[in-house]
């Protein structure tokens, strides 16, 4: 059975945690508790459906309100859409966390291995054309991903792409991941800080692992340093993870946002891959 994939025909009906090899993740682990699930995408016209039920059980777990489960659905559905339409259908994947920095948030992250084409500047003037590989004047994904930044500001979250790495199958595959952002209703238990799954250092050389990046612990007296190679690396120091994000300076996240992390050096490495200028800006963020 491959990772992720339910053992009936249930598939998306109810919230399956990848396999624990892949996700480097505790058997029935909660968002709230650090947890990172993954989906594979079916590579057919069935995708929509499937990353609307994934949203929807999402959500569900965070006793999100209707309207915004109803808009994450609308909004996922159109990344799926084109994940399989534009990208590489065969390797198209559904990823989602929350963090607490800068504010609590979920993220939902559609991925395909299609080539990174990179923006060649901070923000695209084409962003359908960065996304779906055809000009904005293609009725169908232009107005899609207008509805999908619509969507996204009115729930006041952000939305972008950026290169990343699969985190299903066998192998670190390069590609692209789609995302947007949702912010936590203050009543939402999950605002709360979660314990964090084993030590820090050791956690965070877990994520990168099963993305392909061997990372390295420094001990020193003041911070520990984990690296990531490419000069990238995260001081782990006073409670709290720090890295430094080109173009916004040193970065602070709590440890519980480990995950968040993680993503961002695995961006970094494929941005620097990709060929990005110094410093790196081909990735486009819409906050």
């Amino acid at each position: 059975m491959g990772a992720g994939r339910a053992a009936d025909n249930s598939r998306g009906k109810r919230l399956l945690m990848p396999e624990k090899s892949q996700t480097a993740q505790a058997e029935g682990a909660q968002l709230a508790d650090g947890a990172f699930p993954a989906w594979p995408l079916p590579p057919g016209p069935e995708a929509a459906a499937f990353a609307r039920s994934i949203a929807r059980a999402v959500l569900a777990e965070l006793d999100m309100p209707p309207a915004v489960v109803g808009d994450a659905q609308t909004i996922i559905s159109e990344l799926a859409t084109n994940a399989v339409v534009h990208g590489d259908r065969e390797r198209a994947e559904v990823w989602a966390y929350l963090s607490r920095h800068p504010f609590p948030r979920l993220t939902l992250k559609v991925f395909d291995a299609a080539p990174w084409r990179g923006t060649g500047g901070a923000v695209p003037a084409d962003a359908t054309a960065l996304i779906t590989g055809e000009p904005a004047s293609d009725a169908c994904g232009g107005r899609g991903l207008m509805l999908v930044n619509a969507l996204t500001e009115e729930a006041g979250g952000c939305w972008g792409v950026h290169p990343t790495r699969c985190r299903l199958g066998p192998g670190p595959v390069s590609g692209k991941a789609v995302y947007f952002t949702i912010p936590l209703p203050k009543a939402c238990a999950a605002v709360l800080s979660p314990p964090v799954l084993g030590p820090v250092p050791e956690r965070l050389c877990e994520l990168a692992g099963v993305r392909g990046l061997r990372a390295l612990v420094s001990l020193g007296a003041e911070a520990t340093v984990v690296h990531f190679g490419a000069g990238l690396w995260v001081w782990v120091k006073d409670g709290a993870l720090l890295y430094e994000l080109p173009g916004h300076g040193v970065v602070r996240h709590p440890p519980s946002d480990a995950v968040e992390v993680v993503e961002q050096m695995v961006r970094l490495r494929e941005e620097g891959a990709a060929g990005g200028p110094a410093p790196r800006a081909p990735s486009w963020d819409l906050c």
